[in-house]
């Protein structure tokens, strides 16, 4: 070993520094890695895996939120069913969801599951903070808008408690009831 290799060896500062920069490589790659294993866990194609979700499915890619709209733009099952106030909130939701789902189609008992009950319920599992990451015009656009803007106002002038999907009950998934019966 040389002399200047073995100062090199001794010092700490220099270990501290090779430290540092092999725990922001981990860092990075384990960041990147969950990145990529969040989005890839996000769309119809990983949601609908479970056969369970197929009546779910096959409404929502005849609704216009499912791509039936003439530029064919999708949103991805999160953008709605996932909270988008913070991303922690995201994440503990989504890792909820996804355990409480695998769960169920695993060790649960799946013909028990009353889907037309459940859509009664859909405002708890449908966001308001998805739809308004996509519908971010909706407020100005009422407003020159009076029938928009009447139908809307109590929401954005927070005199209401009403969901979104609770007037719009059929969002995302284009007559669902008919594919649940099915």
């Amino acid at each position: 070993m040389s002399l200047d290799t073995e100062k090199k060896a001794k010092n700490p500062l220099w270990f501290i520094l090779i430290l540092l920069a092999i725990g922001a490589i981990v860092g990075m790659l384990v960041s990147f890695g969950i990145a990529v294993g969040v989005d890839k866990t996000s769309d119809d194609k990983f949601c609908t895996v479970c056969h369970t979700m197929q009546p779910m499915a096959d409404a929502y890619l005849l609704d216009s939120h499912g791509g039936n709209n003439p530029r064919g733009t999708k949103a991805k099952c999160v953008e709605c069913h996932l909270p988008h106030d913070s991303l922690a909130g995201y994440l503990v939701e989504k890792a909820k969801t996804g355990f409480h789902d695998f769960r169920v189609q695993n060790f649960g008992d799946l013909k028990s599951i009353d889907w037309e009950a459940k859509r009664k319920h859909a405002k708890n599992f449908v966001y308001d903070s998805g739809c308004m990451t996509c519908h971010t015009n909706l407020r100005e656009a009422t407003m020159s808008d009076p029938k928009g803007f009447i139908a809307h106002k109590e929401y954005f002038e927070k005199r209401t408690d009403k969901k979104c999907v609770e007037c719009h009950e059929n969002v995302g998934h284009h007559i669902l009831g008919d594919y649940i019966t099915k």
